[in-house]
């Protein structure tokens, strides 16, 4: 697996709108692309106007198509044309270890 995170650093009072672009532009875009799993956007909670948009694909290779398209370079710069001061910084990560929790009845108590 593969996990892409963005980095963004917003203008004061700005993350409402930034949510919003990415729930209505910028993820329909990505999860309809092939080796697409998930998005999650982190907002700090000690620093209003700093977050991390995670998503994940099944590989590198997912991504690397993706780019080719120019689908995913243009829709971070539809985030930045929509919000000018915004700051991006985007790195990519191979998944080597994943955990998920218990089925409730199997946990242990």
């Amino acid at each position: 697996m593969y996990a892409q995170v963005t980095f963004l650093q917003v203008p004061i009072d700005q993350m409402p709108v930034l949510r919003d672009l990415i729930e209505t532009r910028y993820l329909p875009i990505v999860r309809q692309r092939a080796g697409f799993k998930a998005g999650y956007l982190l907002e700090q909670i000690d620093d209003p106007e700093t977050s991390q948009l995670v998503l994940f694909w099944d590989e590198q290779a997912a991504v690397e198509s993706f780019n080719r398209t120019g689908m995913l370079q243009a829709s971070l710069h539809a985030l930045t044309a929509e919000m000018p001061d915004l700051m991006v910084h985007r790195e990519g990560y191979a998944v080597r270890l994943a955990v998920r929790a218990l089925p409730e009845t199997a946990a242990v108590g």
